[in-house]
C-alpha cells in the first residue's frame, strides 16, 4: 500500500513540477526516477493497462448463472368455433433456456483465462519497457560523458595548435606541423558535434519511452561506474518471467475453450410456462424444450482447442528452457564485460595521463616527431573512448541481466 501510495505521489509531484515549453533549467533524472516515470507515462504501458481492463469484460459476461435472457411471448386474437361465434384468445408465454454440459463454467474459466494472460503480459511489457528505458539512459549518460571527452579532446587540440603556431612564428618547426594540428583541431571539433548528436539522439529516445514532449528539458544524472557496478541478486531459482506466466494462462484459456466445445454435445434445455386465456376458459401449462445436437456439436471449439493445446504445451516447454538458457548467457557476459572494465580500470588508466604528458614534454623538448606525438595523442582518446564504452556494455550487460531474470522493477 505504501509503495503504491509513494508512486502516486511521485507522480503528482512530476506532473507539478516538470518544466513546460521554454523552461531554462534542464530537468535532472537519475536512473530511478526515469523507472518510476516511466511507470506513470509509458505509452506501452498504459496501453497494456488499457487490454486488462477490456479483458475484465469477457468475465463480466461469463459471471451471470445463465448465459441467455429469457424470452417473454404473447399471442393474442380471435378464435372462431364451430357455430361461427368468435371468442378471444390470449396466450403468454415465459421461456428461458438453461446450459447444460457444464458450458457456463467453461467459459468462466476461459475468460478468467484470458484475463490473467492480459495482466502477466501486461507484467512482461512493464519489464521489457523498464529494461528499454534502462538502457536507454545508461547510453543518454555514455553520450553525455562521451561529449565531454570530445571537448576535452576539443580544449587541447586548440591549445596544441596555438603552442605550434607560436613555434612556427619562433622557426623552431615547420609549416606543416601547424597544418597537421590544424586539421587535428577540424577533426576534434567535428568528433564534437557528432558526439552533441548522438547526445540529442537518445535524449529523444529516452523522451518517447517516458511519453514527454519534445521539447521537454532532459538531463540524465547518474555515474556510469557506479550503475555497471550495482551487484545483482537474483533469486534461485528465479520465478517465471511473466511471459512465461502468460503463455501458462493462454494454455488454461485453450484448455477452457476446449471443454466448451466438448460441451456442446450436450442438449440444452428450454424451460418455460404458458398461460393461456380462451373465452371463459383459462389454462396454466409447463413447458420443456430439448435441443438435439445432432448436427452442430461444437466441432471447431473441440478440433481448434486441441490443436491450440498441443501448441502451447510446445511453447511452453520451449519458453521455460528459453529463460534458464537466456539467464545462464546474461550472467556470463555481464561477468566478462564487469572483468573487461576492472583490467583496464587497474592496468590501462593510470597510464594514460602520464603518457600524454610524457609525450607533449617530448615533443617541445624536439625528442619526438609530430606524427609520434599525434599518434600518442590518438591512443590516449581511444583508450579513454573504449573505457567509456567498455562500462556503457558492463551497464547495459546488468541491465539485461535484471531484465532476464525479472528483478528489474
Amino acid at each position: 500500500m505504501f509503495h503504491h501510495l509513494a508512486v502516486a505521489a511521485f507522480g503528482l509531484v512530476t506532473v507539478l513540477l516538470w518544466p513546460r515549453s521554454g523552461a531554462a533549467q534542464p530537468s535532472e533524472l537519475t536512473l530511478e526516477e526515469a523507472l518510476s516515470l516511466a511507470r506513470q507515462r509509458s505509452p506501452a504501458l498504459l496501453e497494456a493497462a488499457g487490454r486488462v481492463a477490456e479483458a475484465h469484460g469477457p468475465v463480466a459476461g461469463a459471471s451471470p448463472l445463465l448465459h441467455n435472457n429469457p424470452t417473454l411471448a404473447l399471442e393474442a386474437g380471435p378464435r372462431t368455433l364451430a357455430t361461427g361465434e368468435q371468442s378471444p384468445n390470449v396466450v403468454v408465454g415465459l421461456s428461458q433456456p438453461v446450459e447444460l454440459g457444464g458450458k457456463r463454467g467453461s467459459r468462466l474459466d476461459a475468460a478468467r483465462a484470458g484475463l490473467a494472460r492480459e495482466t502477466a503480459l501486461q507484467r512482461d511489457t512493464e519489464r521489457r519497457v523498464l529494461g528499454a528505458v534502462a538502457s536507454t539512459f545508461l547510453r543518454a549518460l555514455h553520450a553525455r560523458e562521451r561529449l565531454r571527452l570530445a571537448r576535452a579532446a576539443e580544449e587541447t587540440a586548440r591549445d596544441f595548435a596555438r603552442s605550434t603556431q607560436r613555434r612556427f612564428e619562433a622557426g623552431d618547426v615547420p609549416v606543416v606541423d601547424v597544418n597537421v594540428a590544424r586539421v587535428a583541431l577540424a577533426r576534434a571539433r567535428a568528433d564534437v558535434a557528432g558526439a552533441e548528436g548522438a547526445e540529442a539522439a537518445q535524449l529523444g529516445e529516452l523522451r518517447e519511452w517516458l511519453g514527454l514532449p519534445a521539447d521537454a528539458q532532459l538531463s540524465p544524472r547518474g555515474d556510469l561506474s557506479a550503475l555497471a557496478a550495482q551487484p545483482v541478486e537474483p533469486p534461485s531459482p528465479p520465478p517465471e518471467r511473466p511471459d512465461v506466466t502468460a503463455l501458462v494462462a493462454e494454455l488454461e484459456e485453450a484448455r477452457a475453450e476446449q471443454r466448451l466445445g466438448e460441451g456442446s454435445t450436450w442438449p440444452d434445455l428450454n424451460v418455460g410456462i404458458r398461460y393461456e386465456n380462451e373465452g371463459d376458459e383459462r389454462a396454466l401449462v409447463g413447458a420443456l424444450g430439448v435441443s438435439l445436437p445432432l448436427f452442430a456439436r461444437g466441432q471447431s471449439a473441440r478440433v481448434t482447442g486441441e490443436a491450440r493445446v498441443r501448441r502451447l504445451r510446445v511453447a511452453l516447454e520451449a519458453a521455460r528452457r528459453a529463460q534458464a538458457v537466456q539467464v545462464q548467457a546474461a550472467f556470463v557476459q555481464y561477468s566478462k564485460e564487469l572483468e573487461a572494465v576492472e583490467l583496464l580500470e587497474r592496468e590501462a588508466l593510470p597510464l594514460l595521463a602520464d603518457n600524454e604528458q610524457l609525450a607533449r614534454k617530448s615533443y617541445d623538448a624536439g625528442e619526438m616527431g609530430l606524427a609520434a606525438f599525434l599518434l600518442v595523442r590518438r591512443d590516449v582518446l581511444d583508450a579513454r573512448a573504449d573505457y567509456l564504452a567498455r562500462l556503457l556494455q558492463a551497464a547495459l550487460s546488468r541491465v539485461q541481466l535484471t531484465v532476464q531474470t525479472g528483478v528489474l522493477r
